[in-house]
């Protein structure tokens, strides 16, 4: 009875100290995941610092050769209508008196093909005179402008109907988003970048944002204003960029950019 005695309180303390030892091992084990758990989540970015604000800016330069655009035999034709277009503001940088406009009805050239007009204000204008008859009802028209320094034809298309002797773009001006048609980027669309409440940066009204595909320029601007997009085809995936001023870094995000007119920012 005695021997017994002695045996029991021998394994309650041996029970004691494996317990013991089996709880400081859960605490370890606990503290090293609660460290693992608070250390940061990868960045949804990459930051690149660089020495000056980036020039961000779609290269518009395509490789259409010039068009050989023949006038319309007037004998063909009853009678003409006059437009007067005025060239985009966004195109205006690119023109020159080698660029040329006409109109085709189908596949028909209609007018002589117009050379370049500027004003001493900075804008461009082409007066195109269109021939056509009275069974020209509900066509297709397509307004077709060559850009020679870009290299490139913007073309527009839509359903009309000859209207004889008549004339627009003289009392107000007529400005077709010819950007719209190019060739090089048939695909465009428009995109609204927002910030969320918490930046690593102070965000400032010279920081920019743009959309690439690899280096490629694929359209700039600014947060919280809507700018255009352009893709060579439609689903083609991009990725943004965002430049800080305050920092001087270019934040080059993870978000893909899909076909959405606006997207939120993740840091």
């Amino acid at each position: 009875m005695k021997q017994q005695s002695y045996l029991l309180p021998s394994l309650a303390g041996r029970d004691w100290r494996r317990g013991f030892f089996f709880l400081l091992l859960m605490f370890c084990l606990s503290v090293l995941w609660s460290c693992s758990s608070d250390e940061e989540a990868p960045a949804d970015y990459s930051l690149e610092t660089v020495a000056g604000k980036p020039s961000w800016r779609v290269n518009l330069v395509g490789n259409d050769a010039a068009p050989a655009w023949m006038a319309p035999d007037p004998s063909n034709y009853e009678s003409s209508m006059f437009i007067m277009v005025k060239l985009q503001e966004e195109l205006i940088p690119y023109s020159s008196d080698d660029d040329r406009m006409t109109v085709f009805i189908g596949d028909e050239c209609r007018a002589l093909p117009s050379m370049r007009n500027a004003d001493d204000d900075g804008h461009a204008f082409f007066v195109l005179k269109i021939r056509g008859n009275s069974t020209d009802r509900n066509v297709i028209f397509r307004l077709s402008y060559y850009c020679a320094q870009l290299h490139q034809v913007f073309t527009l298309q839509g359903k009309e109907s000859f209207a004889a002797e008549i004339t627009y773009g003289y009392d107000e001006d007529f400005v077709p988003d010819l950007l719209s048609g190019s060739s090089k980027y048939p695909v465009q669309g428009q995109l609204t970048v927002g910030l969320p409440e918490s930046t690593p940066f102070v965000p400032e009204s010279s920081d920019l944002v743009a959309v690439f595909a690899g280096d490629e320029c694929r359209g700039a601007g600014s947060v919280g204003k809507p700018f255009t997009v352009f893709r060579t085809t439609a689903g083609e995936v991009l990725q943004l960029r965002y430049y800080s001023t305050q920092q001087s870094c270019i934040y080059s995000m993870k978000q893909p950019v899909g076909e959405e007119t606006s997207m939120l920012l993740k840091f």
